[in-house]
């Protein structure tokens, strides 16, 4: 008898028998059929048959990892001691992480209060591409871990309004929240009420105060014919009702606004018509969602309804759950619409990933080049396999050309690594590509901490690709904050594995994040200069160092932003804002705001510094509000230029004092001495910030004394 027929017959026995002692046995015998051979269904029957009895008993059967599995299950369901200790020594034996399975390990962290824990497992567990099952049955957990007291990477009020129920879609929220570490507080808008929760002051959303708004129509909202009369009409008749509910939540919150775009009727009477027709309705939807987009300000960004639509199919919509409950779209679609509006709300908080670290060998070609050599590895034409693999290196190329760092790290011999990308033809990326290659032997964890200490850049602003299971699951046990993608088991679906995750999405693209692998080129070429001189100050007198500053306004607000909310390191208080509550400061009465720019004779840094500063209570005292600078410009006196700037700035207003706030974090430990090293005196100390203070001389000194100011009259923009 077949295995698989065998434990089904086997199965079906155990349903039938009434008698513990004779089900004991037969369970035993379950357990030596399976083997070592996993198998999650059975054990469950196991689970199910044998009920309470079950956490004693399995002590007494040879330990494999069905009856690892057994275990955690049975103390799990008995809420017993020693569930959490059951589940690790399962995944101990089982190299697969089933997000179930790590809810299920999650709970009992939480029963015994291990808080941090637990939430690093739902984290783990979330970076699959979970059902909807998943979020009912984590909704519990996750409220209690979200609710503890340790570090989350932000804190955002969410109003989410829309003409659809949200009862459902919140929980996915809320976990998805979690697993990027955002401590998030949500407010459900009521059912249908989008205009009067905006327009009405005394609503539940004007007292929330929100910080972020999604707008969630669907295309039944529109009431439109399969086929309209006039399109011009129906356009600019929506258009002014949109845009003057985004003014009105601007004017009142100051808040970003998430539009979401209109998606499309899943049946259509014209058929293909309805998209090609003047005035078919589909088309007229697809030419709103285009001029929403267009005029649309810098407060809000639009999210693409229709391309997750596509993604997900024909389980977009449910007849019966939208007759019966007013639910749109299915609870089905729900994960994937989350995270597409999980992707707009990282870029609003500086949250978006910047570099993608690489495998080499079966991951970016077919083959092992030490092995196979040259010849004998796939890429490019020839078969279909190399072309995969072709398509994954343009994809990523795309991702640099538009700012993304590339980053190899394979197990490899250097030399061997290299070679592919030196002499083999069809190889999309070539070496100078990558921002950081490591092709060693080493533990790839370590390779990962080291290439982020080159690049001057968090783990948590990582990506990391590689096609064995085990390598991927190691990185995510040693460095949690890593995202790493799960790679189906063909390369022709991994362009769709890493998309779908939009660890890169953005909703602005920066003259900075163009050039900035450039960036990282140049600065090779800066250490040359730095290892060959005997000093820091002949090093900085040798870069030829010039240096501006401009207001912060709309021509810069976009990197602005940028800068503010991913900074972590060179940051004074890290506080995080919209493109919109930056606007709303820099136009506030008496602010004074500085973009500062830099260059040298390699090359151009960008906008990489920011101050924003305003009157305290009392006129003639500013508070520094924001300082902050990219790790980039470190050691080139750019914090002092910042500095100097500050001062003629506040003895042209009239300020007599300028007070400063250090709040540490556990990145920000680089600043925390520099307010000491500009000369402030330090007025009180905390466990939570440090404040200090100093005062405005008549004629201050020039402390950046290797950069050259090349502000364009200065004096008059910042008056």
């Amino acid at each position: 008898m077949r295995r698989e027929h065998r434990i089904v017959v086997l199965s079906n026995q155990l349903r039938n028998i009434n008698n513990v002692k004779a089900k004991l046995e037969l369970a035993a015998e379950v357990l030596t059929v399976l083997g070592t051979m996993f198998d999650e269904q059975t054990v469950e029957i196991l689970a199910d048959e044998i009920g309470p009895t079950l956490y004693r008993w399995v002590d007494t059967v040879p330990e494999t990892v069905n009856s690892a599995f057994l275990r955690a299950l049975a103390l799990s369901r008995a809420n017993r001691r020693g569930a959490s200790a059951a589940w690790e020594r399962f995944f101990t034996l089982h190299a697969g992480r089933d997000a179930f399975h790590l809810l299920a390990y999650a709970q009992t962290l939480t029963e015994e209060q291990r808080f941090e824990e637990a939430a690093r497992q739902l984290r783990l567990a979330l970076t699959r591409h979970v059902p909807y099952a998943f979020f009912p049955r984590a909704e519990k957990v996750i409220a209690k871990v979200a609710s503890e007291d340790f570090v989350f990477a932000r804190e955002v009020r969410i109003a989410v309004l829309s003409t659809s129920t949200t009862s459902l879609m919140i929980p996915v929220l809320k976990a998805l929240s979690l697993r990027d570490r955002i401590r998030a507080e949500f407010y459900q808008g009521l059912y249908g009420a989008i205009d009067q929760e905006i327009l009405d002051p005394q609503s539940g959303l004007g007292k929330f105060r929100p910080e972020i708004v999604f707008l969630i129509p669907n295309w039944r909202d529109l009431s439109l014919p399969a086929l309209s009369p006039n399109e011009k009409t129906a356009i600019t008749r929506l258009l002014e009702v949109q845009k003057a509910l985004w003014q009105r939540l601007y004017t009142q919150f100051g808040c970003h606004v998430v539009q979401h775009a209109y998606d499309l009727p899943t049946e259509e009477p014209l058929g293909y018509l309805a998209g090609s027709l003047p005035g078919g309705r589909s088309r007229l939807i697809q030419l709103i969602n285009t001029y929403m987009s267009e005029e649309a300000p810098s407060y809000v960004s639009l999210l693409d309804t229709p391309a997750v639509q596509r993604r997900v199919g024909e389980r977009w919509e449910d007849s019966m759950l939208w007759c019966s409950f007013k639910q749109h779209p299915s609870t089905e679609a729900l994960p994937d619409l989350a995270e597409a509006q999980e992707a707009h709300l990282r870029a609003v908080l500086g949250l978006t990933r910047k570099v993608l670290v690489t495998d080499l060998d079966n991951t970016l070609w077919k083959g092992i080049i030490g092995e196979d050599g040259l010849e004998g590895i796939q890429i490019g034409p020839g078969t279909a396999v190399g072309e995969g693999y072709q398509r994954l290196q343009k994809y990523l190329l795309d991702l640099k050309n538009r700012g993304i760092l590339l980053a190899a790290c394979s197990k490899n011999n250097p030399e061997d690594a290299r070679l592919p990308f030196e002499k083999h033809e069809h190889m999309a990326l070539r070496l100078d590509d990558f921002a950081a290659f490591y092709a060693n032997w080493e533990d790839k964890a370590q390779n990962l901490r080291q290439i982020a200490q080159k690049l001057s850049l968090g783990l948590d602003s990582f990506v990391f690709l590689d096609d064995n299971p085990l390598e991927r699951e190691w990185v995510r046990s040693q460095l949690p904050e890593v995202a790493v993608v799960d790679l189906g088991p063909s390369v022709f679906q991994w362009v769709r594995d890493l998309d779908r995750g939009y660890h890169f999405f953005s909703l602005v693209l920066s003259k900075e994040d163009l050039a900035r692998s450039e960036q990282y080129r140049t600065e090779s070429q800066r250490e040359i200069i730095r290892t060959s001189s005997h000093s820091i100050e002949e090093f900085l007198s040798h870069l030829q160092l010039e240096a501006s500053v401009v207001p912060v306004s709309e021509s810069n607000l976009v990197r602005v932003t940028q800068l503010i909310n991913k900074t972590n390191q060179f940051n004074l208080t890290t506080k995080r804002y919209t493109e919109a509550q930056v606007l709303q400061f820099a136009s506030s009465l008496g602010a004074w705001t500085g973009a500062f720019q830099l260059r040298d004779r390699m090359g151009n840094y960008g906008l990489v510094g920011v101050i924003l500063c305003k009157p305290n209570s009392n006129a003639d005292e500013w508070g520094i509000d924001t300082l902050l600078m990219s790790c980039r410009a470190l050691g080139r006196q750019l914090e002092r230029f910042m500095f100097d700037r500050m001062m003629e700035a506040a003895v042209t207003r009239g300020a007599r004092e300028i007070k400063g706030v250090f709040r540490p974090t556990g990145k920000n430990g680089l600043v925390a001495n520099l307010y000491d090293s500009l000369g402030f005196r330090k007025l009180h100390e905390s466990v939570e910030q440090n404040i200090y203070t100093i005062e405005v001389p008549p004629s201050p000194e020039i402390t950046a004394t290797y950069i050259r100011n090349v502000s364009a009259a200065t004096r008059e923009q910042h008056s």
